[in-house]
């Protein structure tokens, strides 16, 4: 039965290369779209994914970092200081900033920190940190795309500033990141004295619930969020209005790869009804003949799913090589799922062929 099975398939080669391919590019758009999604979440939460921190101090109602303005009250971080189970107060100034380059309007995420705490860039692709208040750390995309190097000045918000590094994983579909020194940052914001977020990091074994009840105490009318609820809540705002258009193209996707393979296979099946008909009238079981259909469509399925997995390898990096922009992270469990679903692929696309060798009369189909 498994002999026959291949021999349907083999038959007829350019058919089954055009399945086998259809169900290729369905795994790869598939894999793509759910890396470029992947890829997204990570661009959103680079900054806090590579900065120490268990809390975050915003102002009162503010739960997001990066869609939201936040001013604390002078002495905030003073405060924090002193609270048992905080081992360091990390206080940072950040906004959302539109200047000009080229005479194009470009946005950017500005971070003012105190070099000698932390809070900066965490990945230097060339050049230093900011040593003075009037030097800036650019990622490393932004420069390249208008053409900054190390030494040349750029003006941000009517200030000279020299770019004295190039950071790197700094970048995201809606802004890259640019670093200066806080008190930088508090004088083009017109906020001396000003911060916006304080990023807690709390004593070994200390007890997070209980350090945040005393910070609530200490600092009234502030904000006190976990980390990982911070990154969730940017992740709501600035992602979920691309993830359902994303999600319902890889349904779009999978049915299409279904009904290319249903289509070849039941074309293959129909052409065949002779020989299954002589199967079945030699005391052939139907879930025998379900089997070998079936067995045709998980062949087909693994092969499509196999060359799209590698299809989707190489059009990831041709992408990120040619637009550093974007970032695709093809991670091996979606991988995974995604191979299944090939499978799962294969099973429905034999579900309708399967029927009709099933339904067949072998008297009937010997008097044709």
């Amino acid at each position: 039965m498994t002999f026959l099975a291949f021999q349907n398939l083999w038959q007829q080669k350019i058919r089954l290369a055009l399945s086998v391919g259809g169900v290729a590019l369905s795994m790869m758009l598939i894999i793509l779209l759910n890396g470029f999604l992947s890829g997204i979440y990570a661009q959103v939460t680079a900054y806090l994914d590579n900065t120490p921190a268990d809390l975050i101090v915003a102002q009162d109602g503010v739960t997001n970092l990066l869609s939201a303005t936040s001013l604390l009250p002078a002495g905030a971080a003073d405060r924090a200081r002193g609270v048992p189970g905080v081992a360091q107060v990390t206080p940072i100034v950040s906004q959302f900033l539109i200047f000009d380059l080229h005479d194009e309007k470009i946005v950017g995420y500005m971070v003012g920190y105190e070099p000698e705490i932390g809070g900066g860039p965490w990945s230097l692709r060339d050049g230093r940190f900011p040593a003075d208040d009037d030097e800036v750390v650019l990622d490393w995309i932004m420069a390249s795309k208008h053409g900054f190097a190390l030494g040349d000045t750029i003006e941000i918000l009517d200030e000279e500033f020299t770019v004295v590094g190039l950071s790197d994983d700094t970048n995201s579909w809606m802004a890259s990141f640019f670093f200066v020194e806080k008190r930088a940052a508090q004088r083009l914001l017109m906020a001396p004295g000003a911060d916006s977020f304080l990023l807690l990091t709390l004593e070994p074994g200390a007890d997070a619930s209980v350090v945040r009840e005393r910070l609530d105490r200490r600092l009234r009318d502030m904000e006190i969020v976990q980390k990982e609820t911070m990154k969730q809540n940017d992740l709501d705002i600035l992602v979920q209005v691309f993830a359902a258009p994303l999600q319902m193209m890889v349904s779009i996707a999978f049915a299409v790869g279904t009904a290319i393979l249903g289509m070849v296979i039941y074309t293959a099946t129909v052409e065949r009804t002779r020989e299954y008909g002589v199967v079945k009238a030699v005391g052939e079981k139907n879930k025998e003949l379900y089997w070998l259909v079936t067995k045709q469509g998980l062949v087909t399925a693994v092969l499509g799913a196999g060359i799209g997995i590698g299809l989707a390898w190489l059009t990831a990096r041709a992408i990120m090589d040619n637009s550093p922009t974007f970032l695709i992270v093809l991670e091996p469990n979606a991988v995974i799922t995604t191979s299944v679903s090939g499978l799962l692929m294969g099973l429905l696309a034999a579900l309708l062929p399967a029927r009709v060798v099933a339904q067949l009369d072998p008297a009937r189909v010997f008097r044709k």
